[in-house]
């Protein structure tokens, strides 16, 4: 890639890192091309059709894609984990190879530590069907990065009910963990979409700059939106119970990931995590969104 794109391909954009990836590559002076199911679908600041076109794809449909890079004239392209897919995107990504793409940013996850292909990937089900897509567009054929945030802020909204109604329901509320950006993971995508290195990084790890608990998270929520939020710990059969509709080995997963965080064990510390808290500001320029900032950002949502 001596040279910067002309045109991005954005797989799944009405996703909010997808969003930001898109803005930020905009940004950046790239043609952006938005490839989605229902091309008629609004997405706040992706209107302006001078800078971002459209194109009908699914990233489950071999044709769909290759008609979206023959229409983009892209070679970069940003796509994402599909977790029905029952070849871990294997078909995707030789569509994608057989289409002209030459470079791709797959959003990841943290939970992939070292190789993709390492055992330790492949014990727990999010990391391991994470690790297993890495290892279908390694085999691709195709230049790619591999970004690995850690735990979106965005999750929060996961209790929306429960934060406006002042009473939410936690499995380990005191499991500290380092709420990372949408747009912060967004930025850095954008900024390896259209970046001009022939030697591109295989894996960026991101984290946020606080490792807080959920319990300290809403407090910063109650704070922002001048009202109390009273929080009932949940036993770890009533948090199953209230999230039944979940596949019960992504429940694992997650329960998993609680205890990993709860003090004083945690996955914050060493090499890696010192990287992921410096790569925001090192790939797209800019100083990493605080948990509060992003609060007060979307405080509309919370209200």
């Amino acid at each position: 890639m001596s040279n910067s794109p002309t045109n991005v391909l954005i797989f799944g954009p009405s996703g909010q890192v997808a969003r930001f990836a898109a803005l930020e590559s905009s940004t950046r002076g790239a043609k952006v091309w938005l490839a989605m199911r229902d091309t008629s679908k609004k997405i706040d600041g992706l209107s302006d059709d001078a800078k971002f076109s459209r194109v009908q794809a699914d990233l489950l449909n071999p044709d769909s894609i290759k008609d979206a890079v023959a229409k983009s004239g892209a070679k970069i392209a940003f796509v994402y984990v599909i977790w029905q897919s029952k070849d871990y995107m294997r078909t995707s990504f030789k569509a994608l190879k057989e289409a002209g793409i030459t470079y791709a940013v797959l959003l990841s996850s943290y939970g992939v530590q070292g190789s993709p292909r390492e055992e330790i990937n492949h014990r727990h089900f999010v990391a391991k069907v994470h690790a297993e897509t890495e290892i279908a567009l390694d085999e691709s054929g195709i230049s790619y990065t591999t970004v690995r945030p850690a735990f979106f802020s965005s999750n929060i909204f996961g209790h929306l009910e429960g934060i406006k109604k002042g009473e939410v329901g936690l499995f380990s509320p005191t499991s500290k963990f380092d709420w990372i950006t949408t747009e912060d993971i967004g930025a850095v995508c954008g900024a390896l979409l259209t970046q001009e290195s022939e030697n591109p990084p295989k894996e960026v790890y991101l984290c946020g700059q606080q490792v807080i608990s959920h319990k300290e998270a809403l407090q910063i929520i109650a704070g922002s939106v001048g009202r109390e939020i009273q929080i009932k710990e949940l036993t770890e059969t009533a948090w199953r119970e209230k999230d039944a509709t979940q596949p019960p080995e992504l429940m694992d997963s997650l329960k998993g990931l609680f205890e990993a965080n709860l003090p004083p064990r945690t996955m914050y510390e060493g090499e890696i995590y010192e990287n992921a808290k410096a790569n925001v500001l090192k790939y797209s320029g800019r100083e990493p969104m605080t948990f509060e900032g992003w609060v007060d950002r979307n405080k509309e949502a919370f209200v």
